[in-house]
């Protein structure tokens, strides 16, 4: 594949997130008057688990779950355990494009989520339950050394319809939200990122833009980056284990959660088995 305009994107992508996280993370000139920016230092414990197997016998057509735990830490300590944050599962059905294209659907989503806990009126809110539709478009490339594949670089775009606070008398708000992420794999131990027993590293970086009615002042809604490990054991699993760095905008636009700890994922993938993504027949 041709990978210049690739390279492009990414170097658009690490240049917006820097000047946004530069811009958000200064505080206002208090001679103007004008309010200051305000940032909370918040710990996390993330953990992602996703089952993928096949629904047809051509094995272009599949599906799988995914479900996210987190828990965080109180208003004055780093027990990153002490206090409930995210629960959701989601099912998706999605077909493969070849070696490098998915496109995923998840028709319906449930979560349910506790207000970050960076200042003492964040204390006492009650959980908000939220139903999500997801469209996910995943776009994979390699870059070459010694003429085999060696990096695998893998493009998300998600489209988000989400209702949230479903449960309340007055009813859900709806807004739209759209996200990119660009994911770098590189294995270390000579193998390919679909070989067994390969050890790689991995990093990402991804933007959140939100629309809709109940949008404040908080378009650009988050800021993710992850660095981590990961290994593949039976050809059709793996984990990786890094450190995540979050930043979240609050609707007044002022106030910053910044959310950072150890983030764990597992991976039940029998589309490994095929070797959808190598560089040579299937197996």
């Amino acid at each position: 594949m041709v990978v210049r305009g690739i390279y492009k994107k990414i170097v658009l992508c690490l240049f917006i997130s820097f000047t946004s996280l530069v811009g958000y993370g200064q505080e206002m000139d208090f001679e103007s008057g004008a309010p200051t920016r305000r940032m909370f230092d918040e710990r996390m414990l993330y953990t992602k688990w996703i089952v993928t197997n096949f629904l047809t016998e051509d094995k272009t057509w599949f599906w799988y779950t995914d479900v996210v735990y987190r828990r965080q830490s109180g208003l004055e300590n780093n027990n990153l355990i002490e206090n409930p944050l995210r629960f959701s599962v989601r099912p998706f059905f999605a077909r493969q494009f070849g070696r490098f294209t998915r496109v995923h659907l998840n028709p319906i989503g449930l979560f349910v989520s506790d207000a970050r806990l960076g200042q003492p009126t964040d204390l006492g809110s009650q959980s908000e339950y939220e139903l999500r539709s997801t469209l996910e478009i995943t776009q994979d490339a390699y870059v070459k050394k010694a003429g085999k594949e060696w990096i695998n670089i893998t493009h998300r775009w998600r489209f988000e319809s989400r209702w949230r606070g479903v449960v309340e008398p007055i009813g859900p708000d709806w807004n739209f939200r759209t996200r990119y992420r660009t994911r770098f794999r590189i294995p270390l131990n000579g193998k390919h990122f679909y070989d067994n027993n390969v050890f790689y590293t991995v990093n990402y970086h991804e933007l959140h833009l939100e629309f809709g009615p109940g949008v404040r002042l908080n378009q650009f809604s988050q800021n993710r980056n992850f660095f981590g490990v990961g290994y593949r054991f039976w050809d059709w699993a793996r984990i990786d284990i890094g450190y995540l760095h979050q930043y979240n905008f609050r609707g007044d636009g002022m106030t910053i959660d910044m959310s950072r700890g150890p983030m764990f994922y597992l991976f039940i993938d029998y589309l490994s088995k095929l070797r959808i993504g190598r560089d040579k027949p299937r197996l």
